[in-house]
């Protein structure tokens, strides 16, 4: 295999690939070049004592030392974003000459210039034809101009292959995310309309603070390239797909102001009037200026996970219009001054995570910027639009729009010029209802908003006034006694089933300890799930498991006798972890934390991780400890204030996840079908408090065991699986199924326990199958 390095360096990417090859057996003909003579020299001692390998000291771009050296395999590791000015002179003397024939790209980055060059030294494809292997930034897959000239010709000519996004942090001294781009021109390969997206961004692991990508993303990688195949991370899509449109629009407001902006199209959609209107809503008066320009954008991101569709999904699942704000705006958004007097008709918006959304006047406790901006009231009423924002749903909404308009490479943020905010306004997508609906919803959330102001004054009133207090709660408790049962039909089976038991049981004895077996119950399948969690990332869970190990044996505890200690122990280790790289700067971090909760949104993911659900876990453990701890008769009117205090803590924990697990419901998994791009496969949601369970068919990337518990969302690429630790199990007679959660190890067996039943309560299982269960947990 002849292999051809037109940007050497030291030859160390060049030294591993031929010894690679040899080691398979390969006999690899290396000729490598670079203009650094420093690093010629240190190539040229790491290849002292391989054969046939040779490195010149050359500008590349200017002269191919190698000329009659035809190649099998380029690989292309160019420096990022080179202004080739400087050999201007001598591209366009051998531009003349015959090479550079997809053209030249800008002076600004002549990355393009040096795969051109890769794609004219390969074999010719009577004599077997070869491969190009690039590495480039993400400026190189989507700058405008000359350089997406030489793109399209690339494409044109059915060269490319494939694109993959890497995980940042690959390369050394920078936090530049990386593509591979890879090219054949072989008969049978190239010219086939069709190119592979794969994206591997949350694909690593970390070892001494530096990354790697794994093992098993490359192998798939490789089995896509050879079979052609779609794989949970890689799609074939046509090349039509590349194409970016951009065209310029504008639309007169009702006070008679001109607004205008830029509207970017991907996957090939067409600007047309069809498209603004779907964008903005028919009537909206929005209308090209110019004609939209068409580029090619090799970016996958676009093709594999783009998060902006789930947004408009979720607000059309409701009958609701889904538009963009540039639609609706009065006047350009700008930078809110805090000092300016209140406007009923503007929206005030953080750019931050923390701080809410508001109208008339920005919420002073925000950090960070505030972004303001009028909108047609009648249209879009202000109320309503800062209430949605606030949702969880909203929330997803503003950070979709801040990271689609924020540019940068190695630190993105959003600009504060006019075209900077005009493109956010552009990339959030709001509901517009009915204007009725609209004012109704605002007068909800206004009143229930007061409710909440009541309910706070109620607390600090009892404190004045002690007698009060009875009748304060009496006030607002049916309330809450009623959401609460009605939140159980949105909770996982294994804990809503426990919860359920609590609820009905009559004797205060018997109910205070179902409630406690109820957030038993709560805490181990919350530890099972964030456990997983952490096991399905393979970089980070050896690392995780240590930090477990090592707690447990600190507190004289084990995953062996589990009690709700190791429960704890496991909660807090994983959601510190997970929580520090979902909250992380670094986009991989937060898109794998994403990824193993099967690419649930981050806000739902941090109610799962917050602070606060493990200080109200740790509060009940420690109420629990305190009344067992005491022993002695006690009386029925004691039982019933420990019961409410359990159930006004249940309340605390229904208020912090909100409907999380609405969004990401527990399934077993039962048939699957393979399609295009992934598996559709139905399955038992095993939410709420009845069984038998209703099925109902996911679209997913990777295919579910048969048998085995999962939380899934639709569309999801990676269902995260449920450890052994929470089971399903054949129920006794009155039911379909029951749940079992693990207790302890005793010998051989494996002691299963149950929250729904009072007899039959435990079952036993094998210990030799929990082995991998246990992991690194077993303190032995």
């Amino acid at each position: 295999m002849n292999i051809w390095d037109p940007a050497a360096g030291t030859a160390f990417a060049g030294s591993l690939l031929v010894e690679a090859l040899r080691s398979a057996g390969v006999q690899a003909r290396y000729r490598g070049q670079d203009i650094s003579e420093s690093a010629v020299d240190e190539g040229r001692n790491r290849f002292a004592s391989v054969p046939d390998a040779e490195i010149a000291l050359g500008d590349t771009l200017a002269v191919d030392v190698f000329e009659d050296f035809a190649a099998d395999l380029v690989i292309v590791d160019a420096p990022w974003v080179l202004d080739w000015r400087h050999s201007s002179r001598a591209v366009e003397s051998r531009r003349r000459g015959g090479a550079f024939t997809f053209g030249l790209p800008q002076h600004k980055d002549g990355t393009w210039l040096f795969i051109s060059l890769a794609l004219e030294k390969l074999r010719a494809p009577s004599e077997g034809g070869g491969r190009v292997a690039a590495l480039v930034h993400p400026g190189a897959l989507s700058a405008k101009g000359a350089t997406a000239e030489v793109r399209r010709r690339v494409l044109e000519a059915g060269l490319l292959e494939s694109v993959t996004r890497l995980p940042e942090g690959l390369a050394p001294n920078t936090s530049i995310p990386l593509y591979l781009l890879t090219f054949s021109n072989r008969e049978g390969e190239a010219g086939r309309g069709k190119a592979l997206v794969a994206d591997f961004q949350t694909q690593y692991s970390t070892e001494h603070r530096r990354r790697r990508i794994l093992e098993t993303a490359l192998r798939e990688l490789a089995s896509g390239l050879r079979t052609g195949k779609q794989g949970p991370r890689n799609r074939s899509v046509t090349l039509q797909k590349f194409i970016r449109r951009e065209g310029s629009v504008s639309r007169t407001t009702r006070s008679g102001q001109t607004l205008s902006w830029r509207v970017t199209t991907f996957a090939d959609t067409v600007i047309d009037q069809g498209e603004l209107d779907s964008r903005y809503g028919q009537g909206s008066g929005v209308a090209l200026t110019e004609a939209p320009k068409e580029f090619i954008d090799l970016d996958p991101g676009h093709l594999l996970r783009d998060d902006s569709r789930s947004v408009p999904k979720d607000i059309r699942s409701r009958g609701w219009r889904a538009l963009r704000l540039t639609g609706l705006l009065e006047a350009e958004p700008e930078l809110a001054d805090p000092s300016q007097d209140a406007d009923a008709g503007r929206i005030f918006v953080p750019t931050t995570r923390s701080g809410r959304a508001s109208a008339g006047v920005p919420d002073m406790d925000a950090s960070g910027r505030i972004l303001t901006c009028g909108v047609d009231r009648a249209r879009l009423d202000p109320r309503f639009l800062a209430a949605w924002l606030n949702s969880e749903q909203g929330v997803a909404s503003r950070w979709s729009a801040i990271e689609a308009s924020s540019t940068g490479q190695s630190f993105k943020m959003l600009r504060s010029d006019a075209n900077s905010l005009m493109n956010w306004a552009d990339e959030l997508v709001v509901p517009v209802p009915a204007l009725d609906v609209q004012l109704s919803l605002a007068e909800a959330d206004d009143r229930l908003a007061s409710f909440q102001d009541e309910l706070s004054s109620q607390r600090e009133r009892i404190w004045a006034s002690l007698e009060d207090a009875e009748a304060a709660v009496e006030k607002f408790a049916k309330v809450f006694d009623d959401s609460l049962v009605s939140w159980l039909e949105e909770l996982p089976f294994p804990v809503a089933s426990a919860l359920w038991t609590a609820e009905t049981t009559s004797s205060r004895g018997d109910k205070l300890q179902a409630y406690l077996h109820a957030w038993e119950a709560l805490v181990a399948f919350h530890a099972t799930v964030l456990l997983s969690a952490c096991r399905s990332d393979p970089g980070r869970s050896a690392e995780v498991e240590s930090a477990i190990r090592r707690t447990l044996l600190k507190h004289g505890i084990g995953i062996e006798r589990a009690s709700l200690g190791t429960w704890m122990v496991i909660v807090e280790n994983t959601s510190k972890t997970l929580r520090t790289a979902l909250l992380s700067d670094d986009p991989d971090e937060t898109a794998r934390v994403r990824a193993v909760f099967s690419d649930l949104r981050e806000p739902a993911i941090e109610r799962l991780l917050s602070k606060e659900i493990t200080r109200k876990f740790n509060d009940v453990v420690q109420k629990r400890n305190r009344w067992q701890g005491h022993g002695g008769h006690v009386s029925d009117d004691e039982r019933q204030i420990r019961i409410d205090s359990l159930v006004s803590d249940l309340r605390d924990i229904r208020r912090i996840l909100g409907n999380v697990w609405a969004q990401l419901p527990l399934v077993r998994a039962g048939a699957a079908r393979r399609v295009k791009d992934g598996y559709v496969q139905s399955a038992e949601v095993a939410v709420g408090t009845r069984s038998p369970f209703v099925s109902k068919e996911f679209h997913v990337g990777d295919a579910m065991l048969d048998g085995e518990l999962y939380l899934v969302r639709d569309g999801s690429l990676s269902p995260l699986r449920v450890g052994h630790f929470v089971q399903l199990r054949a129920a006794p007679k009155n039911a379909h199924y029951t749940s079992y959660f693990y207790n302890r190890t005793e010998g051989s067996n494996v002691r299963m326990v149950t929250y729904q039943y009072g007899p039959e309560s435990e079952v036993g299982d094998d210990a030799a199958r929990f082995r991998e269960e246990f992991g690194a947990l077993v303190l032995e």
